[in-house]
């Protein structure tokens, strides 16, 4: 399973569109009664633009709101660059080694 990424531009930051998306998977999160492997991660720079990271698991309780922002597959984040959103704090971070 990959994982997948939302990319936002500032606009959609200022419009507060991050949050938006961190609310509803949170939501998703509880309600799928929180899987140890299902995350989101951010990045922990902001530029030019700010993207949303999605691990293989979450794909299956999220893909309707990452079809809604346009999200896409991608390679598994750098740990180092990045900050955890929603997911079981104590197992999350292992899904990036």
């Amino acid at each position: 399973m990959a994982w997948y990424e939302i990319i936002l531009s500032r606009e959609q930051l200022s419009e507060g569109i991050s949050e938006k998306i961190q609310s509803d998977f949170e939501a998703l999160f509880v309600k799928a009664g929180t899987p140890s492997e299902m995350a989101l991660f951010c990045d922990s720079f902001t530029v030019p633009q700010f993207s949303m990271y999605f691990s293989p698991v979450a794909v299956q309780y999220a893909s309707d709101l990452i079809s809604t922002y346009s999200g896409d597959p991608c390679e598994k984040p750098e740990a180092s660059q990045v900050t955890l959103l929603v997911g079981d704090r104590n197992s999350a971070w292992d899904l990036l080694e």
